[in-house]
């Protein structure tokens, strides 16, 4: 056992094995977090398994827990995003139009700028788009937000002067 928890063996394919340190109170989450700033993998592209139990992100270790002297063994796999086409709406929060359009979980926020771009003649260095509650920020996918089929694409303008 770790002095100040339990040692948790994460194996991948991809990575080789990880190692973490654990309470047994803590959420699976925690271990996919550790495991995303390790490899890069987003946590919904992740699915860990002790043995052939898939163990749940919202759950905590204690619901799954062996015994704490023991080292825990977990195989990582990863799952890529769907590439389906999704309808989706822009939301142009200025003007108040709403706008259907297509876009795919592998699509790059620079991507989906062009594409509003091309909807609202609002060039993407001018805009400010939200999705889920998040700002999109260039270098990410559209999986990195969770994007599903009608979501709601928020955009406004950038203010100059603040």
């Amino acid at each position: 056992m770790a002095p100040n928890g339990t040692c948790v063996y994460v194996h991948s394919e991809e990575q080789g094995p990880m190692k973490f340190t654990v309470q047994k109170d803590d959420r699976v989450k925690k271990i996919n977090e550790a495991v995303r700033s390790k490899t890069k993998v987003p946590v919904e592209n992740q699915i860990l398994f002790l043995g052939s139990k898939t163990l749940k992100p919202e759950k905590k270790l204690s619901y799954y827990w062996l015994d704490p002297s023991t080292t825990i063994h977990l195989t990582l796999k990863v799952v890529k995003p769907s590439d389906e086409e999704l309808q989706v709406f822009l939301m142009e929060v200025d003007e108040g139009k709403k706008h259907p359009f297509q876009i795919r979980r592998t699509s790059s926020v620079s991507q989906v700028k062009e594409a509003i771009g091309a909807i609202t003649a609002m060039p993407p260095k001018d805009q400010i788009v939200n999705c889920n509650g998040k700002v999109l920020e260039n270098g990410k996918i559209m999986a990195d937000y969770r994007l599903k089929k009608g979501n709601i694409f928020f955009l406004s303008k950038k203010c100059i002067g603040g």
